[in-house]
C-alpha cells in the first residue's frame, strides 16, 4: 500500500489516504515522515479487529463473514462521509478485500470508479488452511469460515468497477468465480531508489521472516522445523536457520537445534541482505509474497514451495528454487550450502528480475493505463 500511495505521489497525482489501525497493525505520527503525511493528508482509526470468542460464536448463528465483519466500524465510515463530502475524487482505490464493508457509503458520496485492489483471493487461505489443519473441531470451524468469506467474497466482485488482483493467478481465480466487472494483474512494486546494494555473496545459514500472528506462517514453519530441517542437519549438521518476526517467541517455546529466533527486527533488509538461504515454506495462502520480491531483490537465494512463489513468474532453477516435498525442500537448501557458485549466481539473477518485473514506477503506469482503458478516461 506504501508502495502504491509512493508510487502516485512520485507521478504526479494528488492522494488522500486513509487508513484503518489495528492492534495487530499499529500506527503512531511519529513513525511516519512528516513530508508523507502533508502530501497525503492521513488521517486514521482505530478499529479493534481482534477475535472476540463471543462474537465469534454469536455469528455462527448470522449469515455474516466473521473475518469481513471485524473491520466494520461506524466511526471509520463516518470519516469517510466527512471527507467525501468535501472533497471530489477521479479514483477510489480500496486496499483489500477488508475495506469493502465500506463500499456502499463510498458509492453514495462518489461518482468516481472504486477499485478493489485484492492482496489475495481471501477465501482460499481459509480453505488451505483447513484442509492442513488435523483437528476437526477446528477444521470445521475453518471451513466454516472459509464458506462464509468465500460467500462474501463472490457477492463482492460484483460490486466493483473493477478489480485490480495481485497476480496472474489470483486474476484466473476471481475469473473463475465469476465476476463480471474488469479484471486486471497489479502486482507489488519496488522503488529502485529505496532498495539497498544487493549482496549476492556466499552462504552461511538458512533465515526465515515473516510474522507468527498469521496463521500460515505458523503451518509453513512448524511444517520445516518438522520435516524439512532435520533432513538439512543430517547432511550439514553445522547449519544454522534464523527466525524473524512478530510473535515468534511465543509461538515457539521449545529450543530447537542450530535455531536462533531473531524475533521482530526493527529493519528486515538487515536480515535479508546478511548472506543467508530465505526459505519460505508456505502450505497455505494466497496472493503475492512481498517479502519473496525484497529478499530476491537483497540478492539472496529463495527456496520456496510453489504457493509461496505464486504470481512470481521467473525460472525455478535460476531466480529461485521451487520445491514443495520436504525432502526436496531440504535438498535444494544443502546444494545451495554446498555449491557457493550456484548461489551467488542465483541471488545475482534474482536482483536483475525483480529490478525489471518489479519496479514500482513502470506498475504504477500500468495501473494508470488499466484505469483509462477500462473507463475511457
Amino acid at each position: 500500500m506504501d508502495a502504491m500511495t509512493r508510487g502516485l505521489l512520485a507521478d504526479g497525482h494528488e492522494v488522500k489516504l486513509l487508513s484503518i489501525t489495528t492492534e495487530k497493525h499499529p500506527w503512531s505520527v511519529e513513525s511516519v515522515e512528516s513530508d508523507y503525511i502533508a502530501q497525503t493528508g492521513m488521517e486514521t482509526v482505530h478499529v479493534d479487529t481482534r477475535i472476540n470468542r463471543v462474537d465469534a460464536f454469536a455469528n455462527l448463528m448470522t449469515g455474516d463473514s466473521y473475518n469481513i465483519s471485524r473491520f466494520h466500524a461506524p466511526e471509520f465510515e463516518r470519516l469517510l462521509v466527512h471527507v467525501l463530502q468535501r472533497n471530489v475524487y477521479d479514483l477510489v482505490l480500496f486496499e483489500s478485500l477488508f475495506t469493502a464493508p465500506y463500499l456502499p457509503v463510498v458509492r453514495q458520496y462518489c461518482d468516481g470508479p472504486l477499485v478493489l485492489r485484492a492482496h489475495n483471493v481471501e477465501h482460499r487461505i481459509w480453505e488451505l488452511m483447513a484442509a492442513e489443519t488435523d483437528a476437526f473441531t477446528k477444521r470445521m470451524y475453518l471451513q466454516h469460515l472459509a464458506e462464509r468469506l468465500k460467500a462474501y467474497e463472490v457477492n463482492a466482485l460484483h460490486d466493483f468497477d473493477a478489480i485490480a488482483a495481485i497476480s496472474t493467478k489470483d486474476k484466473e481465480h476471481f475469473e473463475a468465480l465469476g465476476c463480471t466487472c474488469p479484471v486486471f494483474t497489479l502486482p507489488f512494486g519496488l522503488d529502485a531508489a529505496e532498495m539497498p546494494p544487493a549482496t549476492p555473496g556466499p552462504v552461511h545459514h538458512v533465515f526465515h521472516i515473516g510474522a507468527m500472528d498469521w496463521q500460515p506462517n505458523v503451518q509453513g514453519i512448524y511444517w520445516f522445523l518438522d520435516h524439512v530441517w532435520p533432513t538439512v542437519l543430517r547432511e550439514l549438521p553445522e547449519a544454522q536457520l534464523k527466525l524473524a518476526g512478530r510473535k515468534f517467541n511465543d509461538q515457539l517455546q521449545v529450543n530447537r537445534t542450530n535455531t536462533v529466533i531473531l524475533g521482530e527486527v526493527e529493519n528486515a533488509w538487515d536480515v535479508l541482505g546478511n548472506a543467508g538461504i530465505m526459505v519460505i515454506p508456505l502450505r497455505s495462502g494466497s496472493g503475492m509474497r512481498i517479502k519473496a520480491i525484497e529478499a530476491m531483490a537483497a540478492g539472496r537465494p529463495v527456496v520456496s514451495t510453489s504457493l509461496g512463489m505464486e504470481g512470481i513468474h521467473g525460472t525455478d532453477g535460476t531466480h529461485f528454487y521451487l520445491a514443495d516435498d520436504a525432502n526436496s525442500f531440504a535438498q535444494r537448501i544443502i546444494d545451495l550450502h554446498k555449491n557457493q557458485r550456484l548461489a551467488h549466481d542465483m541471488g545475482a539473477a534474482a536482483r536483475e528480475f525483480v529490478e525489471t518485473e518489479f519496479a514500482n514506477e513502470a506498475l504504477i503506469q500500468s495501473l494508470l493505463r488499466s484505469i483509462q482503458r477500462i473507463f475511457d478516461l
